[in-house]
């Protein structure tokens, strides 16, 4: 075991955060330290977390058409991609949704809108909609609705939502190669008015878009910063039609290794393996828990990549020896 390894997880496994020199020092590690890492970050999962993981699924209410040029993003309408043309569910479509969600046991069902932000009759709907699914389907209610103010956050709060997602998809520095159309501080802002109006928030990025390990030490930090409680973390599954549809995938022990860094950076907030999971990891899928991993998206698709059946995942959670999170 390698000493230093062990005297950072020691530090962290006694309550304190390590700082930016000793995570510069593990990202600097090279595969010979993966077996270690990956042994230290189980370490502090089981000490923070236990074995519970948290299963959601997630529905794209609004799916493509976006007026964003995200490289990564299937959904732009700018890209030649199946996406192209929105497409809005009915509310007995996301509510049968969120139905079934919870027939499978879910405890989590999050509603995705493509675009920029939302427009006051689309909040309107929505602030009839989820005390309906809160409440009468008895489903915590999550959603993800592009950029949005601190009054938009807490009319959402208001109306029953649990958590906002809004990723920082990657570093400030890097943020600009991927993205034009607008800028990074709106993204923060926007996690801070989710966190203002009383929101949880789910917070992370994409990984395997050109970015550095600084950028990805950069965005974690700003996270802790943020006081971010759930990091969805994606992995590029490229996509015909979009910039990066030639990118390289990641390894799935770079992906390994990847989750790890980020449980010694984050070792209290719960890391969710996210798009990318079936496509890039595919046999070493059940690593992840080892590597840090609390919390998984689940579902034969997410928004425009394959996801994975909820039964087997809950099968894999029982088989490894962990508890799915059903209450």
């Amino acid at each position: 075991m390698n000493r230093r390894i062990s005297k950072i997880t020691e530090k962290i496994l006694n309550g304190h955060l390590p700082d930016r020199q000793e995570i510069e020092y593990l990202f600097s590690l090279g595969d010979e330290n993966f077996d270690d890492l990956l042994y230290c970050a189980n370490q502090i999962r089981e000490k923070f977390f236990g074995k519970k993981i948290k299963v959601c699924s997630i529905i794209p209410a609004r799916l493509g058409g976006c007026s964003q040029d995200c490289k990564f993003c299937a959904q732009s309408a700018g890209y030649d991609t199946a996406y192209k043309d929105v497409k809005t569910l009915s509310d007995e479509e996301i509510l049968d949704a969120a139905r079934k969600a919870k027939e499978k046991g879910l405890t989590n069902f999050g509603i995705v809108y493509s675009g920029k932000t939302i427009s006051e009759k689309e909040l309107i709907r929505l602030e009839k909609l989820i005390p309906k699914i809160k409440n009468e389907i008895g489903i915590n209610v999550c959603g993800g609705f592009g950029i949005i103010n601190y009054e938009q956050a807490l009319r959402l709060k208001k109306a029953g939502l649990s958590r906002y997602n809004h990723n920082l998809e990657t570093s400030r520095n890097h943020f600009k190669n991927i993205v034009t159309t607008h800028d990074y501080d709106s993204r923060v802002e926007t996690v801070k008015a989710a966190k203002k109006a009383g929101l949880g928030l789910c917070t992370g990025g994409i990984f395997g878009i050109g970015e550095t390990d600084k950028d990805r030490i950069d965005m974690a930090m700003l996270i802790r910063e943020l006081g971010v409680d759930m990091v969805p973390m994606n992995f590029l599954s490229p996509i015909k039609g979009t910039p990066l549809a030639d990118t390289p995938v990641m390894q799935p022990r770079e992906i390994l290794r990847l989750i790890a860094l980020y449980r010694f950076i984050l070792p209290k907030v719960h890391i969710k393996a996210a798009g990318g999971r079936v496509l890039n990891l595919r046999d070493m899928q059940s690593w992840i828990f080892y590597a840090g991993t609390t919390s998984i998206i689940s579902g034969d698709k997410y928004l425009t990549t394959a996801g994975r059946a909820v039964e087997d995942d809950l099968r894999m959670i029982k088989d490894l020896g962990l508890e799915a999170e059903l209450v």
